[in-house]
């Protein structure tokens, strides 16, 4: 029935490369319309919950919000762990899932459990405020600066610019982001107001009461209806200022509100300011449509911002702070370059390799092949992202290899005489089952990498994906379009078999292994444990860093509370960065976070203290630095010894699964005091181990406040509820909201507040009962100190615990630092506390792990195929002993290139078993072949190792030839995974060739002798 179908692919050849021409338009088509993205999408399942407590301290939002919240999360179903931060009047709690959670389903039940929950808080609490998409990252971030203008102005031509935007197609929306909100300020002179019978409350009261806009009806006479309207709302600030009151009761004057408060319009108490550049900037932060071609929709936005900038004063800059259009069309297009590069070298090592008939019948098969599986990829719904071409590249050089085994075949056939048509369709069925077998075998490598869990699984998850779609192809194209081309262009040529260096080389080395059987195994057993001990040489590494341009700065105010001197380090910060010619440009976003600008990068929280710069760099400019890693230890030096009041860390964007620091340490109890010294005491030990950096801890020293300590009895017994209390004071103190003024379609807050600046001021403020109307001062009723407090609390997985962090230099182990810091920790009096290790060790020895029991599967599967094809148990075992040999070339390559063993040189040893098998099957297969045909043990592993040299020679150079641009091209994620692939078969093969057939005659001459 094969040769049926591979008869009738010859006879109609015509059909055969018709249908070639179909697939190849698909493909094209398929790679012209897929969505492009720098990196896959990876699902974090992760949401925020933020909830608001104004006036309340960080002890009151964790006992009255924090811990209730906490443990409503704990019943929803996919539940891992979560974080919290309890700050003055904020809550922040952090829910993450398991990696197998039901996504949708946890999120509403999040909703639904937080709406619940609402009525357990405190009433002064604001609507709980839920973020499930903590993944989404901006596509575009385009900063919009100038000197001269202010933020309103700067927010106002953003906003004109958002307009045109948010026409194109493919994109989502755009935000405004840094845009200062304009209030109206009723700042309240205290003096003033206690000369009256009013209180701040009484005032607030007014402002609702006054500024009010009621329905008033119609009046209908029977023939019309007439609309009324009563005046209601302000409609200036004068309007304001003659807001009446109080009226004296004995002449009847007025007091307005201008004769007790100033008001004015001023800037919103913002926490959060943007500076491009050194300037006061807003941004535009665009956000893409999912499986959307952002190149194509790039260019568009583009033209825009084009035609935009002729619109607007020349003195206005507009800035690319982030274009992932231009990043992803860059990067596509350098790996296609690599890939293209890696066809053309494979091609001319076909053409070297054979004739050239026989060169183009083979050649056919890496065009084909890819075309089908960039079709399959769009049937998928693969993007085409970095990792989805470094799978076509990895696949690259392997989907020759069963045209070449089918060929070879053929051509010998042909040599030998058969007629042409009987030739392709003989030696076609006569190599089908073993190149069924080797592919069979690799993609069983790869079946079970699709099911690697966690983020990094998900990040790499299209290797497998592609890998397994290119492999299925180059079988059928082997099948079916190879001896259809060999039926067009094959003839009889010289004999193949002849003589060479090479073959000379392999020939006389096997006759000398054949007589030293035993010491040859023993040889290759000693070179695979002495590679073993290079690992530690070698060091570990979870994810190289990303390969970008781009370096970004956390920066940790001392002062908790004042985001005026967080600016000014930023503005320090900036002044350093300014004097750097490496440094391109720079984004500040202080009081929170920028907007997310990188996959991996975790959102910030608004507060105070906080700062973030994200800075683009050009190493070339100067060549001081070789790479990022330089620049940025070059940096955190000049930070660490010339900024004050906080602390800037330098980071790196990381790839895969974010880990942050690489060295982590968490300290966990139910005291903060034992909790706070133990964590100070670790990361004073920290200091001392060779190779940190920028040893942190995320404790916030204490900060003094003022303590008001009401004297429940005496506030009693004058009428004064703790209420009354509180809420006067928060509006002198903190301000609120009393209404809103409206106008030309605007709409502005009302803020009432005092002109409180001291502890005199605040004593001598005015309550006024709500049950007697009598007023007092603050004094009478309280007592007010100065008191020293934690300005943050935080938790993991709802117990109190402070992290202690660091950095590694260049040349040094994460790995290593951490077991050093574990013994010192085991001398170490630690009381009441626990310590827990969750930083770059924990991860590699979780998803190394993972890595390790998937390869197992593999090799079960492997295992059971061989033993299917041989119908022996011995021989699958004879073949997989290529396994180890592979090992020995990765580790070696590792060691030659200078790189460690990473999570991706890994995933390449893992990928490597499957490809090196496939050296031994084509051996054993052609041994048990001679060895029915009457041929002496001996002679038939000889008669193999010369026989099948070429086949096997030729799809190991096509396969490392093929890897080469991506091992060059400076990938720190994809060198080491290309590393090992090339190093790992090159060895392999070399080895393959006499250990196998001598451990074949070994093994089964003893098995007969049984």
């Amino acid at each position: 029935m094969k040769n049926d179908i591979i008869h009738a692919a010859i006879k109609n050849r015509t059909v055969t490369i018709f249908m070639i021409i179909l697939v190849a338009i698909a493909g094209i088509y398929s790679f012209y319309i897929s969505p492009r993205q720098e990196n896959p999408d990876v699902s974090a399942p992760a949401a925020k919950i933020t909830t608001i407590y104004p006036g309340a301290s960080p002890k009151e939002v964790e006992r009255l919000v924090t811990s209730k919240i906490e443990d409503e999360l704990t019943g929803i179903e996919g539940y891992d762990f979560s974080k919290s931060f309890s700050r003055n009047g904020i809550s922040v709690v952090i829910i993450n899932l398991t990696d197998d959670a039901d996504i949708d389903k946890a999120w509403d039940e999040l909703r639904r459990k937080m709406n619940d929950i609402q009525r357990d808080l405190p009433e002064q609490c604001e609507k709980i405020d839920v973020n499930t998409n903590m993944i989404e990252t901006a596509g575009m971030i385009i900063s919009l600066s100038g000197e001269k203008y202010s933020y309103e102005q700067l927010a106002s031509y953003a906003e004109n610019l958002k307009k045109d935007l948010t026409k194109v197609d493919g994109i989502t929306r755009f935000d405004v982001v840094g845009k200062q909100e304009m209030e109206i300020k009723v700042e309240v002179d205290i003096d003033k107001l206690n000369q009256y019978a009013l209180s701040l409350d009484d005032v607030l009261n007014i402002l609702k009461a006054q500024n009010i806009e009621i329905p008033s009806g119609k009046i209908e006479d029977g023939s019309s209806k007439i609309n009324v309207k009563t005046s209601g709302m302000y409609e200036s600030l004068e309007d304001i200022k003659n807001t009446i009151v109080e009226v004296s009761g004995q002449n009847g004057s007025v007091v307005r509100l201008g004769d007790i408060a100033d008001v004015y319009t001023d800037l919103e108490d913002s926490n959060y300011k943007i500076r491009q550049d050194g300037e006061n900037a807003v941004l535009l932060a665009g956000y893409f449509n999912n499986n959307e071609n952002i190149v194509f929709i790039g260019k568009e936005v583009r033209a825009i911002f084009d035609k935009a900038k002729s619109g607007l004063p020349s003195d206005i800059k507009i800035d690319e702070v982030i274009f992932q259009p231009g990043d992803v069309e860059k990067a596509v297009k350098s790996f296609v370059l690599n890939l293209l590069e890696g066809v053309l070298f494979v091609v001319i090592i076909v053409f070297l390799g054979m004739g050239w008939r026989n060169a183009v019948a083979v050649s056919t098969a890496i065009p084909v092949s890819i075309l089908v599986t960039l079709a399959a990829m769009g049937v998928m719904k693969i993007e085409i992202h970095q990792i989805s071409i470094t799978a076509l590249i990895v696949a690259l050089g392997m989907l020759v290899d069963n045209a070449i085994v089918v060929s070879d075949a053929i051509q010998v056939r042909i040599d030998e005489g058969e007629d042409k048509l009987e030739a392709c369709l003989r030696g076609t069925k006569e190599t089908a089952v073993p190149i069924l077998t080797s592919t069979l075998t690799t993609i069983a490598v790869f079946v079970p990498l699709l099911l690697l869990p966690g983020a990094a699984g998900e990040f790499l998850k299209s290797i497998p994906q592609i890998c397994i779609a290119a492999l299925s192809a180059s079988f059928l194209v082997a099948l079916f379009v190879t001896p259809t081309m060999a039926y067009m262009l094959f003839k009889k040529g010289k004999s193949l078999e002849k003589k060479s260096i090479i073959r000379s080389f392999f020939s006389n080395l096997l006759s000398l292994a054949m007589k030293k059987k035993a010491m040859t195994l023993i040889a290759a057993l000693l070179i695979f444990f002495v590679s073993l001990r290079i690992i530690p040489v070698l060091g570990l590494q979870f994810f190289p860093k990303a390969d970008k341009s781009i370096l970004y700065i956390n920066f940790k105010s001392e002062n908790a509370s004042n985001i005026d001197k967080t600016e000014k380090s930023v503005i320090e910060m900036e002044k350093i960065l300014s004097a750097q010619p490496e440094v391109l440009s720079y984004t500040s976003a202080i009081g929170d976070g920028l907007p997310k600008f990188f996959f991996s990068i975790e959102p910030g929280s608004q507060s105070a203290d906080v700062a973030q710069t994200m800075l683009q760099v050009d190493l070339k400019r100067e060549k001081r630095f070789k790479t990022n890693e330089e620049l940025a230890n070059y940096l955190q030096g000049l930070f660490d010894s010339e900024i004050v009041g906080g602390n800037a860390t330098v980071k790196l964007l990381e790839n895969g699964k974010p880990i942050g620091d690489p060295v982590q340490i968490r300290v966990v109890g139910d005291d903060m005091e034992a909790i706070l010294e133990n964590a100070r005491n670790i990361k004073d030990e920290l200091n001392t181990i060779e190779g940190t950096v920028n040893v942190n801890d995320d404790s916030s020293d204490k900060e003094y406040e003022f303590f008001i300590d009401i004297d429940d009895d005496t506030a009693t017994s004058m009428g004064f509820t703790k209420a009354d209390i509180q809420k006067q004071i928060s509006i002198a103190l903190k301000g609120m909201k009393a209404s809103v003024f409206r106008k030309s379609g605007n709409e502005t807050n009302i803020i009432l507040t005092s002109d409180i600046k001291s502890k005199d001021q605040l004593e001598n403020l005015a309550i006024k009962s709500s049950f007697t109307g009598n007023k007092v001062l603050l004094k009478q009723v309280a007592n007010i100190s100065l008191m020293p407090q934690t300005p943050q609390l935080k938790k993991y997985d709802r117990e109190l615990a402070i992290s202690v962090s660091s950095g590694v230099k260049p040349g040094y182990s994460s790995v290593t630092i951490q077991n050093q810091l574990q013994k010192r920790l085991e001398s170490m009096e630690l009381d009441n506390v626990r310590v827990v290790f969750n930083g770059e060790r924990e991860e590699i020895i979780s998803n190394f792990g993972d890595l390790g029991v998937f390869s197992a599967f593999a090799m079960l599967i492997i295992f059971m195929i061989l033993m299917i094809q041989f119908g022996s148990l011995v021989q699958p075992l004879i073949v997989m002993l290529t396994i180890p040999l592979s090992v020995i070339g990765s580790i070696l390559g590792l060691l030659v290139f200078g790189n460690p063993l990473s999570f991706t040189a890994v995933f390449g040893i893992v990928s490597l078993i499957g490809i090196v098998v496939n050296n031994a099957i084509i051996l054993i297969d052609y041994i048990n072949g001679e060895r029915v045909k009457g041929a002496v043990l001996d002679d038939a592993c000889k008669a193999a190792a010369a026989k099948r040299l070429r086949p096997v020679m030729l799809t190991t150079i096509t396969t490392v030839i093929g890897l080469i641009p991506l091992a060059f091209s400076g990938s720190s994620m994809f060198a080491p995974m290309s590393i090992t692939l090339m190093s790992g078969l090159i060895v392999a093969t070399l080895l393959t060739l006499v250990v196998i057939p001598v451990f074949f005659s070994l093994t089964m001459r003893r098995i007969k002798k049984i």
